[in-house]
């Protein structure tokens, strides 16, 4: 007890919390490096056609030091953390050890370099006075000094076991994991061990808002310092991803890291033990390979045609998954459209989706040239969409509004959280909502729900119904609101039956633009008006219009 003792009035919290900034250091100083690393060393090599064995050799060993880089950026920060929660822990303690012998003092105690808490001596008057002895004074005294020995023990005990909580967390975060290669599985080992350290610290369930209100969110996360974001991004990446209202880049640097430490967990495991099947386990390993197949080709892209993963979950809706992805930083850009796909879309379907939005933002580009405008297109599947084609009736799931009204809320809270982004941005981006097929029911539940979608313009391509039967219930001055179908197009068969009613028809007010393109999914056809079109709504520029189409009689009664 006397060292320790000794060793907490001593003890200077300084030391420990410049080490933790020396590893915050090396945690930054590594996620920076293995940015650059994919961006100019792994991303060009990958999309320069290089093949053959030597490629695939090289390409292994690049991978293999991008996740080393990885493991060094989750590692380091949570050493920080571990040294930055010890030495707060033994600051406290100290500061209650000196309060108790403050105290003890003031009360007329006596508190050994040892830490022991001992009566004053006894006069040799009072040694040979048996009253003196027994006084209630003494007593009373003799209370105090209980009193005062529990408390400092209670400061002793709290500091050993927050030097031996961080040394336990310490020990999970070594290096070996650095030093056995292997395949698979030491990313996913990474997150494990710095969640079972923050265990160790008793730091087990960090506060991270629930992803209900995105001002809250982004209210929040600039409530914290600089290292306490580094910190969260890089020890609960899979919490931070997924809140809307923060900024693009945090979201996409937290899911990116999520996203490979899910993946390499599904490629070194089992379903084995999990409550899930080997099926499903499968689909949502490939899910993410594609997903990951498709952001890594991305690294290399010029400006403005970046990826931000913005959010993703392997597991939802039966192994469909979602993913909302944004080709541009829509928190800047001077246009941001989203595009809410329809039927058949899952997180496999992730290279379909980039190439739709990437022909949307080059027809924006093309109508806004001779301009500084920068564009933003986000492919936003946060949705369970129909399994089959809705021209199929029998399919009640498609039949039916169900799947829409489910996936509205979050659709409104991820408009809603753009805003939110773009305002801490100092930006207020010209917002257009497009949807495709039964995504248009989606966004005609969204807007006509709450407070609305809060866009500029509202653009529904293939519509089999909005769940309304006029634009102006969609939140939005039916002059912005947009509407197109080809002429050969089989939703046809559905549309008006029991989703809403017919988008295209006069009775539903807002304007029907220019499609030239055939079929059901023709309308992102290079060259075509169909195209371009929609480019001139995304930057605020009005399309070529056709007359709406005559009402046959009044709308169906549902």
């Amino acid at each position: 007890m006397s060292n320790l003792y000794e060793l907490l009035l001593r003890f200077d919290p300084a030391g420990l919390h410049e080490a933790a900034k020396a590893w915050r250091a090396l945690s930054n100083g590594a996620q920076s490096a293995d940015s650059r690393h994919r961006s100019q060393v792994n991303g060009p090599l990958r999309n320069g056609n290089w093949e053959g064995e030597d490629a695939q050799k090289a390409f292994y060993t690049l991978g293999r030091n991008e996740q080393i880089l990885e493991i060094v950026h989750v590692e380091s920060a949570a050493v920080a953390l571990t040294l930055d929660t010890v030495a707060d822990r033994m600051y406290q303690a100290q500061t209650n050890l000196k309060n108790a012998v403050h105290r003890a003092e003031e009360w007329g105690l006596t508190v050994g370099a040892d830490g022991i808490v001992s009566l004053p001596a006894l006069s040799k008057g009072e040694q040979n006075d048996p009253e003196a002895r027994s006084s209630q004074e003494r007593k009373a005294l003799a209370d105090l000094c209980t009193q005062a020995q529990e408390r400092i023990n209670k400061a002793l005990t709290d500091a050993k076991e927050a030097s031996d909580k961080g040394d336990h967390a310490l020990s999970r975060l070594d290096a070996d994991i650095l030093t056995r290669p292997r395949t698979f599985g030491s990313a996913a080992e990474t997150a494990t061990d710095v969640k079972d350290a923050a265990k160790d610290l008793g730091l087990a369930d960090p506060y991270v808002p629930e992803n209900k209100d995105p001002q809250k969110s982004a209210d929040w996360w600039k409530s914290l310092t600089p290292d306490q974001q580094s910190s969260y991004l890089a020890l609960y990446p899979d919490k931070v991803g997924q809140l809307d209202g923060l900024p693009a880049t945090v979201r996409d640097e937290a899911n990116r890291l999520a996203l490979d430490q899910e993946l390499d967990g599904l490629r070194s495991g089992t379903a084995r033990g999990s409550g899930t099947t080997a099926g499903d386990w499968t689909i949502r390993e490939q899910n993410l390979m594609k997903l990951k197949e498709q952001l890594d080709q991305h690294d290399t892209a010029a400006e403005g045609k970046q990826l931000f993963l913005l959010s993703y979950d392997s597991k939802s809706y039966d192994g469909d998954g979602k993913a909302v992805i944004a080709m541009g930083n829509p928190d800047t850009a001077t246009h941001t459209a989203v595009l809410v796909p329809g039927t058949g879309t899952t997180i496999a379907g992730t290279a379909g989706q980039l190439e739709r939005i990437n022909d949307m933002q080059d027809a924006a580009k093309r109508a806004a040239k001779g301009t500084n405008e920068t564009v933003s297109v986000i492919s936003w599947l946060g949705y369970d969409a129909p399994e089959i084609p809705v021209m199929q009736e029998a399919n009640l799931a498609v039949a039916g509004p169900g799947r829409a009204e489910d996936g509205a809320e979050a659709l409104r809270q991820f408009t809603q959280g753009t805003r939110v982004a773009q305002d801490a941005a100092g930006n207020h981006s010209h917002l257009s909502v497009f949807s495709h097929s039964y995504g248009t029911t989606l966004v005609g539940a969204a807007a006509a729900g709450g407070q609305g979608l809060g866009a500029d313009d509202i653009v529904a391509i293939a519509s089999p119904g909005m769940t309304v039967d006029h634009a102006e219930q969609l939140h939005i001055d039916p002059k912005h609101f947009w509407t197109g179908r080809a002429d050969d197009d089989g939703i046809k068969i559905a549309t008006g039956a029991t989703l809403g009613d017919d988008p295209m028809l006069d009775r539903f007010g807002g304007n029907n633009f220019l499609t030239d393109t055939s079929g059901h999914s023709g309308y992102w056809d290079n060259g075509s008006q169909s195209l371009e079109n929609q480019g001139r709504i995304i930057v605020d520029i009005p399309p070529t219009t056709v007359p709406k189409e005559r009402s046959p009689g009044p709308p169906p009664i549902r």
